[in-house]
């Protein structure tokens, strides 16, 4: 296996290297000898493997760096000119002069108008693509055209340059749909779009200088001059016969001082509107707190909410809808608005297949599940930026969010293939957030500039379990009551957070080359938590072991920072050196049991190195020491239900963990050809991490034989003894050879070598586990364009992952893949995607997957567009995933949606 990956990365690495010998450098002309600018020159070798690609510049010039002493050949071409084609042998450094000769060819005017454009340019710190350039005709919205252009990268709507995520997405400059980058993504059609715009220094400080403030990268999307101060958008309505609808309406609107979105979306076939880590973006939680330069210490404590499996799900239908304004009535005012809705109504099957081989007696419990999942959100923010005058700026946000998620959970458990019983598991999540922030920047002198910032959140969740089982689920509370042949436990759970952020930074210029960068602030947070557990409706006040099952648990938090960073630029190389001071004070008061109150002081250093070689290319070397402090939950002095199968138990001595992590990277981005790598290595050591501990237990289903059992497990928290390594590396690097081929690669290897503590069936007492495992995965992506009519995608995934502890387990997935886009004529486009999955574990065929889905799209009319579209073809209905445990293996099926054929009529306007 091992051999194989080798083989694609040195054969990868080996078409993508190239010496640097000797400089091609020439000149192309006209028959008039007068220069020809923006004309595209390609190189190749004698093995027609492309070597560069670059544009003539405004004398009509251009350079290559080849190894020597080799033979090229030279490819010019230009709109309204002949190709030009010319062989040359470098035995030195060349200067060669080019003449193009006009064409005879008839060259329609737009033809004419998209050739001569040229696809990237560069604007001081701004990449701009011509959109036209990356188009091939199956583009529907923006996120089509971003996953096409160099040097940026796509994933589930997220944007990412030089492995970092693009959080800034803009229209026009103006931030639309409440900030959210993947409603922009997938909403905004790709026909309106005209350029956009990489901008690899934003700042959200408008008046820091480079030395300053971190940069990050942001995206700015320009639209068509026939898209501005008109309303543009589509609408589609479709289904089949019987089983499915689809309908949306998307409406935007942008003009000089006013812009407005709506869109709505409604679906029973799995296409994607809204999922689980939009919902965390939204709701922000203790994330907030780290941003814009200020510190937080404390862990987040956000119930997990059940979205199902709403993408593949046998059966839903979602709905999204969602509305947002803009207005800029002057330069100095900003304000705009964001609301929406979404539901969603799930239902499918699965099974979930544990394998407990760490007994002399090795057996296999499989729990046959039928869920059903309801959502219902709503989510809303409101924006205000001033600037009174050029040397200040004040920022308002005020976010609202309300999820509300019932799941309901019939299982049927066996084991052995023997039935054990019959649980129904019913789950009522409710989760609300208020959220503020408000900011102040002023400039001071010339250079210098100083920020005020306050946050507040307010967050309660209430999410409570109802569990009802046929057999006794857990020794914990002793002889359960029996009621009809019935056990029902039942948990109502109440947990607010209330949190407040004050800090403020300064920078102070002190040269050119040097800055100082101090930070102070305070971080307070009163946490909330109650919980009860219910046996037939009667409250537990003691378990069998005297712990408390009643939890009213009061925390409160304070941490007082301060923090001094000085940047230093030598040359190419630039230095950020710091170390800040840390005050940490918790009180914790408990329900029956002693406060605890804990004080402690810290020193947090920290370092960022980076030289950059040009332009293009630079490396980096990052470190950072942290702290990461329990919260309520974690140290609630009682047993909470977490599932049917197992319980939580807090620990009153808990501690805060500390976390180094250092990185070193390496990008190199050369917009001109074609060719870009970012490179990544990162070390993480958290000392005395905060590990999960488990407890397996057999409760027995038949007083009366002692092989009727089940198992259930008792979780909590401890610092570990040990240190907790990850060795983490990733690499991406893509290249255009030739106008029609490019080639992407994306490797990913993580290690982890850990401790926890747990214990195996037959022995009850808590045990350390060293955990090591190894994960990889690895993508090789083939992308070949003819003549903006026919782009084919042709690649390998690969993903490998090694668990080792109590018990050791190897899976790996192979998935070839392939996609054709063809506009076959100017009104009908032809688009496929097929996979083919292959599943192994310790060498043995698990699960194959073969995926097809085809549409048809015909533009009937002028602005009016039929689709045929099919879906899951070969009828695949379930999909595998596997994971491993101190005590077992886990294999999860699930029921996915099944064939289906739709028919969409879309007018655009």
């Amino acid at each position: 296996m091992n051999k194989i990956l080798y083989f694609i990365l040195f054969q990868l690495t080996a078409a993508i290297t190239f010496a640097q010998d000797c400089k091609l450098k020439g000149t192309v002309l006209n028959e008039m000898g007068i220069p020809v600018t923006d004309a595209s020159v390609s190189v190749f070798d004698a093995k027609n493997e492309g070597k560069g690609f670059v544009f003539t510049n405004s004398s009509g010039e251009f350079e290559f760096t080849l190894p020597c002493n080799q033979p090229y050949e030279i490819e010019i071409e230009q709109s309204g000119y002949e190709t030009l084609v010319k062989k040359i042998e470098l035995d030195g450094n060349k200067n060669e002069k080019l003449k193009l000769v006009k064409g005879t060819e008839s060259i329609s005017l737009q033809e004419t108008i998209i050739k001569a454009q040229q696809a990237i340019k560069i604007k001081g710190d701004t990449v701009e693509y011509d959109a036209d350039s990356f188009k091939v005709g199956n583009e529907e919205v923006l996120e089509d055209i971003l996953k096409k252009l160099p040097g940026i990268e796509v994933e589930n709507g997220k944007v990412y340059h030089k492995g970092k995520e693009i959080t800034t997405i803009t229209v026009g400059g103006r931030e639309v749909l409440g900030g959210n980058t993947k409603l922009l993504n997938k909403n905004l059609p790709s026909d309106a779009v005209s350029k956009i715009q990489l901008n690899t220094k934003f700042k959200s400080n408008p008046f820091a200088s480079s030395l300053q403030e971190d940069e990050q990268a942001s995206l700015n999307i320009e639209l068509k001059e026939d898209a501005k101060s008109l309303l543009f958008g589509n609408a589609t309505i479709g289904g089949d016969s019987k089983d499915h609808a689809d309908a949306q309406l998307k409406a935007f609107y942008f003009s000089e001082k006013m812009d407005a979105t709506v869109i709505n979306d409604f679906n029973t076939y799995g296409k994607e509107v809204f999922d689980r880590e939009d919902y965390f973006s939204f709701f922000g939680g203790f994330s907030e707190f780290n941003a814009e330069g200020s510190i937080y210490s404390l862990r987040g404590g956000s119930s997990a909410l059940n979205f199902g499996s709403n993408t593949n799900a046998a059966e839903m239908n979602t709905y999204n809808g969602a509305a947002h304004f803009g207005y800029e009535p002057n330069k100095k005012l900003k304000l705009s608005g964001f609301g929406l809705v979404n539901t969603n109504n799930i239902r499918y099957n699965s099974k979930i297949e544990r394998y407990y081989n760490t007994l002399e007696t090795p057996f296999t419990e499989v729990d046959e599940q039928q869920n059903e999942n309801k959502l219902i959100s709503a989510m809303s923010r409101l924006r205000l930026d001033y600037r009174p005058n050029d040397r200040g700026e004040f920022k308002y946000r005020i976010n609202f969010n309300y999820t509300g998620n019932e799941d309901e959970q019939n299982v049927n458990r066996f084991r052995n293939n023997e039935s054990v019983g019959y649980n129904t598991n019913l789950t009522d999540r409710k989760n609300f957030s208020l959220s503020q922030s408000l900011s102040y920047i002023q400039k001071i002198g010339r250079d210098h500039n100083i920020g005020f910032y306050v946050r507040h959140q307010y967050q309660k969740e209430t999410p409570d379990l109802l569990m009802n089982a046929e057999e006794p689920m857990f020794n914990i509370f002793g002889n359960l009551t029996n009621i009809g042949g019935r056990y029902i436990l039942s948990q109502n759970q109440n947990y607010i957070t209330n949190t407040i952020q004050l800090y403020s930074v300064y920078n102070h210029l002190i040269n050119n080359t040097t800055n100082l960068k101090l930070k102070v602030g305070t971080n307070f947070s009163v946490q909330d938590f109650e919980n009860k557990i219910y046996d037939q409706g009667n409250l537990i006040t003691q378990a069998v072991n005297g712990v408390n099952t009643i939890s009213n648990t009061d925390f409160d938090y304070n941490e007082t920072f301060a923090d001094a960073t000085i940047t230093k630029k030598i040359g190419k190389f630039q230095a950020d050196l710091g170390a800040g001071v840390s005050f940490f004070n918790e009180k914790v008061n408990y329900y029956n049991s002693p406060s605890v109150k804990f004080n402690e002081t810290e020193i947090l250093p920290h370092a960022n190195l980076r030289y950059n070689f040009n332009n293009a290319t630079s490396i980096f070397f990052n470190y950072n020491k942290g702290y990461s402090f329990p919260h309520a939950k974690d140290l609630t002095e009682s047993y909470t239900l977490q599932s049917y199968r197992s319980i939580f138990a807090g620990n009153q001595d808990l501690r805060q963990a500390l976390t180094h992590t250092s990185s070193l990277g390496f990008n190199h981005f050369n917009s001109f050809s074609f060719f870009n790598v970012f490179a990544n290595l990162s070390y993480t050591q958290r000392d005395r991490s905060i590990q999960t501990a488990s407890q397996f237990e057999r409760v027995a289903t038949d007083p009366n034989n002692p092989d009727a059992f089940t198992i259930s497990q008792i979780n909590t928290l401890l610092n570990s003894e040990y240190d907790d390594k990850t060795y983490a590396a990733n690499l991406n690097v893509s290249k255009r050879f030739k106008k029609w081929y490019n080639v992407r690669f994306n490797g990913n290897v993580s290690y982890s070598d850990n401790f926890t503590y747990t214990n195996t069936i037959t022995e009850p007492e808590l045990q350390t586990v060293n955990n090591k495992s190894l994960s990889q995965n690895y993508t090789l992506t083939n992308t070949f364009t003819f003549k903006k009519r026919l782009e084919l995608k042709a690649g390998l995934n690969a993903s490998f992952s090694k668990f080792e502890s109590l018990v050791s387990q190897e899976f790996e997935t192979w998935r070839p893949f392939g996609d054709v886009a063809w506009s076959i004529t100017d009104k009908l486009l032809l688009q496929s995607d097929f996979s083919y999955r292959i599943q192994n574990r310790d060498g043995s065929r698990i699960n194959e997957a073969k995926e097809l889905n085809a549409s048809i799209r015909y533009n009937a009319f002028k602005k009016t567009y039929i689709s045929f579209i099919a879906g899951n073809i070969l009828g695949n209905n379930v999909i595998v995933s596997n994971s491993f445990n101190n005590n077992y293996v886990q294999t999860s099926t699930t029921d996915v949606l099944g064939r289906y054929f739709i028919v969409n009529l879309r007018y655009k306007f």
